[in-house]
């Protein structure tokens, strides 16, 4: 009972934290786009007056809210994974820690990618995160020892990181590329969502 109870509590929360660090980066992608505009309104508006517009507009306090919830979802993830690997079978453990060391070098990827210089760095990072996220995916969707419904929710995951890549070749076609790249990015994106849903749904595997 207790097994089960953690369990539960843990996937709950791996569930609840890509919610949030998902839906945040939406809001912060949409904040980012219409406190662009506002900027580019201010800037109009101060050189018509001939005034200096300082200091923090509403969209950047927006920003700085969802990046704050951003980071706060991706530190419960991570919590979470790690308590995560503790709790799956022997066979599964070592593939939750490398989903876990997956997201760290992506995270510290995107940081080193704006570094000049050693920009180039950051996509290395996020390469090696996306082959060990891949492979962990793999093993989970076909391990004997991860629970069933547990097992289709990574095949969600799977297939969530396979579109995102092939969005984002698709992209660079001239003129409809953007639009192709746009609705692959959204399905792998509600599929990485139900997955982490039938992950959350699952039950506890009892060892043979």
């Amino acid at each position: 009972m207790e097994t089960q109870q953690g369990w539960k509590k843990t996937t709950a929360d791996l569930y609840k934290a890509v919610q949030i660090y998902a839906w945040a980066g939406v809001a912060s992608a949409v904040i980012g786009f219409f406190g662009w505009f506002a900027d580019k309104a201010d800037a109009m508006q101060s050189l018509a007056s001939g005034r200096m517009s300082v200091g923090f507009g509403v969209w950047d306090v927006l920003d700085i809210l969802a990046t704050v919830a951003i980071v706060y979802g991706y530190w419960l993830f991570l919590k979470s994974l790690d308590i995560f690997k503790g709790q799956v079978l022997a066979p599964d453990a070592p593939r939750i820690a490398n989903i876990r060391t997956a997201t760290i070098l992506a995270l510290i990827g995107v940081v080193v990618a704006l570094i000049p210089v050693i920009g180039w760095a950051g996509s290395i990072l996020n390469l090696i995160g996306w082959i060990m996220m891949l492979v962990a995916y793999v093993g989970l969707k076909n391990s004997a020892t991860f629970p069933e419904l547990a097992r289709n929710g990574a095949s969600k995951l799977f297939v969530a990181m396979i579109l995102g890549v092939i969005g984002g070749v698709l992209g660079f076609i001239p003129l409809v590329g953007g639009i192709f790249e746009f609705i692959l990015d959204v399905v792998a994106f509600i599929l990485v969502l139900i997955g982490w849903k039938r992950i959350a749904e699952s039950e506890a595997p009892v060892a043979a």
